[in-house]
């Protein structure tokens, strides 16, 4: 009964938002074992830059070998076969992958050579020993295997790690030393976070808007094709939670509380420098609409009082310099070498992308993120022309939508696209008045559902897909 009394007590933002996480939790933890135990070993074909590479992964007992897939002049394809072993289609050899020795079938007792790419370069776990749970293991992908180096190891200054900023491993070493396992912690915090950043999404949308359209906003960021991210041990949640919370802050004038909010932003991801815009014009209209103020105060303490809080914001690229400074600006090192990546202008990733998919070297993904790119700067024009929802708000998104444009990688133009623009919650409050039209309801659900359950499946099973 104390229990039902106090949540009957909650604030509806934080009933809503715990139900739907919930119920996102609970699905996303259900597909994820069933395509686990669907596809419980991976054989990857793989061509990378003209080297032919066999890569196998156990997805339950985390065993993973890479191979080259070249025998004399013949560039055998593989299948998967009894536990530890694979078959080629060619000739139906069977292959133990323990040893690269074929066991039986015409190649038997010949070997599979190396390759110059590592097992790490197609599994990439950064020393990072392979969660042997099931229900975790699923999620010790890609960048989640850099939090979990940095949080246990540290940086380093050639290894790349420079490129993620500290907030996120340092919580998850925290939350360690009470939870145990690494990678437990790391999703504790990114599902906290993901909680709170729900309530906080719902807050503010019902402050423009009435609380259906508010549910709706909910509903819909977390059907996004990508919104698995928010629950998994990435930093979107972390971040979006900080964002969201300065926000909240600042629209009731606590300016030290948002400086801190988005400075602690700032130390989870590059972008978050870019919130000293929104919240800095937040502060000036706050100052310019303070017309009780008399004229003779107003050019003293008044004056006084306001650049007070304008310093307290400069908090947020503070924390971006120090973590710079902390790293002997190792980034921009880290984005050329591990990322491939240089600093390019927007069109000109757009155009590199479009150039990929018309050669026909492009993949579903690539097109994906120029799908995500075109659709959300349209939905960017229509929010700043029809001012749906405060300036502050067209700032952020802008901000957020332009940044990651900056950086191109050479292999993947608009790379992970699909995943950064999740953070631009502006848009998905407009989707979420909008979506009183059935029409437009049904478009973003029968859409983003079946989407998010393939690139989830994608992500579970090695595929890169932001």
């Amino acid at each position: 009964m104390w229990l039902v009394d106090r949540w009957r007590s909650f604030d509806p933002s934080w009933k809503f938002a715990i139900g739907a996480y919930l119920v996102a939790r609970v699905a996303l933890s259900v597909w994820a074992t069933f395509i686990v135990l669907l596809f419980p070993v991976l054989v990857k074909n793989l061509d990378l830059f003209g080297v032919p590479v066999l890569g196998y992964f156990d997805l339950v007992e985390g065993q993973r070998y890479a191979y080259s897939r070249q025998v004399d002049q013949t560039i055998l394809s593989f299948r998967a076969g009894d536990n530890g072993f694979v078959t080629d289609y060619q000739t139906a050899s069977v292959w133990a992958l323990r040893d690269g020795r074929a066991v039986s079938g015409e190649y038997s007792g010949r070997s599979l050579a190396t390759t110059s790419y590592s097992v790490e370069d197609i599994f990439p776990y950064r020393g990072i020993p392979s969660n042997q749970n099931i229900l975790l293991s699923a999620w010790q992908r890609f960048d989640t295997n850099w939090y979990l180096k940095i949080a246990q190891q540290g940086y380093a200054a050639d290894d790349g790690s420079t490129v993620y900023f500290p907030l996120y491993p340092a919580l998850i070493r925290v939350a360690s030393f009470l939870i145990g396992d690494s990678l437990l912690a790391a999703l504790f915090v990114s599902n906290l976070a993901a909680i709170g950043a729900l309530a906080l999404l719902y807050r503010l949308s019902r402050e423009l808007f009435p609380s259906t359209d508010a549910r709706r906003t909910i509903v819909y960021w977390l059907l996004f094709p990508t919104a698995f991210f928010l629950l998994a041990a990435y930093t979107e949640a972390l971040f979006l939670f900080l964002t969201l919370g300065a926000f909240v802050a600042a629209r009731q004038s606590r300016w030290v509380v948002a400086a801190l909010f988005g400075a602690f932003a700032a130390f989870t991801r590059l972008q978050g420098v870019l919130l000293i815009v929104p919240l800095a014009y937040m502060l000036w209209r706050d100052w310019r609409n303070a017309q009780h103020v008399t004229r003779s105060t107003y050019h003293a303490s008044h004056i006084t009082h306001y650049v007070l809080r304008f310093t307290a914001l400069l908090a947020i690229p503070f924390a971006t310099l120090v973590f710079l400074a902390f790293t002997n600006l190792s980034l921009i090192a880290s984005y050329e070498g591990e990322l491939h990546a240089r600093f390019v202008m927007p069109w000109d990733n757009v155009l590199a992308s479009v150039a990929l998919l018309t050669s026909g070297q492009g993949s579903p993904i690539d097109a994906l993120n120029l799908v995500a790119t075109i659709g959300f700067g349209i939905m960017l024009f229509v929010v700043w022309k029809t001012r749906s929802v405060p300036l502050e708000y067209s700032l952020y998104s802008i901000a957020m939508f332009f940044a990651p444009l900056l950086r191109m990688t050479t292999t993947q133009p608009l790379v992970s696209m699909d995943r950064y623009v999740l953070v631009m919650f502006p848009i998905f409050m407009l989707w979420g008045v909008w979506g009183k039209n059935s029409w437009v309801n049904r478009a973003v659900v029968y859409l983003s559902f079946p989407l998010q359950l393939y690139l989830s499946a994608q992500f579970i099973l090695w595929g890169w897909v932001g």
